[in-house]
């Protein structure tokens, strides 16, 4: 299976001036099949070693009694049989495991830095705070992140545009060609192309997941009920989790019922994320810590509420009013209830707008674009809004057409710019209104634009 990531480790390793390269991001997105399957065996061929931090107790209890960098690299050399150097590449995985190993990246960087070395983790920032507060924690309790010394590059589960280029790639082929030139896809093609979006909503990104279903593709019923085990199984392991590292039993409590609960609040009139749904004993101030567990360990996304007049640069806010939405689209649908059946039958009508909603949340923070919401007087909102080179762009998000009465709330306390509607419809573009329609098919190839340029081109052929 391919990643679109694979093109940052080659720019990385291609890169004159790199440093030691720590990639983050949840658990079971693909890092390490990503490093050492998509990127090691085709770049270093036999001149690799990767060690697991969570496989390899003695070399962990090593690290921890000899933690300068010469004494690691000879032990290395000679339990290994593998001498790092500038054609060899060195891979540590599941670092929190080992956090004198982070701190130790700072060395890497400034002695050894000819040796190409890859770190990845997957709650390491939740590790390093809670050994360093905790009691009888981490013995330095000075420990820094090695801020400056190290390249960060964060794996996010496949979006729509990935899980299309492994699913069906002369779809993938075809659909980019037509995104570059901004054609009007035909209308059964286009209504094909939504199916297979679709399909992406109940599959979600998981590498694993995605495997399962591509490889069982010609059997609907069988793929689809072999996703639902899955995913069952990934989100019961998010739930483990959140036994790792965590301040008390009232917080890890406090995280599943988050968890559990994100669908439910969204699929509510009022979506914003109310801890007396919950529990009537729990005030706001008792989710602080637990909702930072969650989306430190990325597999929660938080969008911060935004009133009347947006201004740039856009901020968090300390506002009490929060939207949560769950990092893959496949655990969301999971949570929802979907099953395998109702989508078979029918995926036109299978999902109800929030699913959409959910899934523009994964595109966005896949790029690295925080979640903000916009709230107006009386129910005037609008799902998404984000900075496009200090212009402050409104993303509404329908499943079908809808009104504009949000969108034209919006516009009364901020200057009429550009709007983006997303929905099942058409690519098009209203020049009076200033409204640009994406189909849900085009918006990860519009927002791999953004982030890559910081612009936006659009025309109608």
């Amino acid at each position: 299976m391919e990643r679109k990531y694979l093109k940052d480790l080659i720019n990385w390793k291609n890169d004159d001036d790199r440093k030691p390269l720590l990639v983050l991001g949840a658990r079971q997105v693909g890092k390490s099949y990503l490093i050492e399957e998509l990127f090691a065996k085709k770049f270093y061929a036999d001149n690799y070693l990767r060690i697991d931090c969570s496989d390899d107790p003695e070399f962990v209890k090593y690290v921890h009694a000899n933690d300068s960098l010469n004494n690691v690299l000879d032990y290395i050399n000679i339990h290994y049989d593998f001498e790092p150097a500038k054609d060899k590449l060195l891979i540590i995985d599941e670092v929190q495991e080992c956090l004198p190993l982070l701190k130790m990246m700072k060395h890497f960087c400034e002695k050894r830095r000819d040796i190409p070395l890859i770190v990845t983790g997957s709650l390491v920032r939740i590790k390093i705070k809670r050994q360093t507060s905790k009691k009888g924690g981490f013995a330095d309790k000075n420990f820094l992140f090695p801020v400056g010394k190290i390249n960060e590059l964060i794996i996010y589960p496949l979006t729509f545009d990935e899980f299309l280029f492994n699913y069906k790639n002369n779809t993938y082929k075809y659909l980019y060609d037509c995104y570059r030139n901004k054609k009007i896809i035909p209308t059964d093609i286009h209504n094909e192309i939504l199916n297979i979006f679709y399909e992406y909503l109940f599959v979600g990104g998981m590498p694993e997941v995605v495997a399962t279903y591509i490889k069982n593709k010609d059997d609907i019923v069988s793929s689809c009920k072999k996703i639902v085990n899955k995913l069952k199984e990934i989100y019961n392991d998010y739930l483990s989790d959140m036994e790792l590292y965590q301040a008390s039993p009232e917080s890890i409590i406090r995280s599943r019922l988050i968890f559990n609960n994100i669908y439910s609040q969204l699929n509510k009139e009022n979506k914003n994320f109310k801890c007396s749904q919950i529990s009537s004993n729990l005030k706001n101030r008792d989710l602080i810590s637990p909702i930072g567990w969650l989306t430190t360990a990325k597999i929660v996304n938080k969008s911060y509420l935004l009133k009347e007049k947006v201004t740039t640069p856009l901020v968090e806010s300390e506002d009490s009013l929060y939207r949560l939405y769950l990092s893959d689209m496949g655990l969301f649908t999971y949570q929802g209830g979907l099953n395998a059946k109702n989508f078979i039958l029918d995926k036109t009508n299978a999902f109800s707008g929030i699913y959409f909603e959910n899934y523009i949340s994964t595109e966005l923070v896949a790029r690295d674009i925080k979640l903000f919401y916009w709230k107006g007087k009386r129910d005037s909102e609008l799902e998404f809004i984000i900075d496009l080179d200090s212009k402050i762009i409104p993303i509404d998000v329908k499943k079908g057409r809808g009104a504009l009465n949000s969108l034209n709330e919006f516009r009364y306390h901020n200057k009429k710019e550009l709007a983006i509607k997303v929905s099942k419809n058409q690519y098009g573009y209203n020049k009076d209104e200033q409204i640009l329609t994406i189909p849900f098919y085009y918006l990860a190839f519009m927002l791999n634009d953004i982030k890559e340029n910081n612009e936006l081109e659009f025309s109608i052929d």
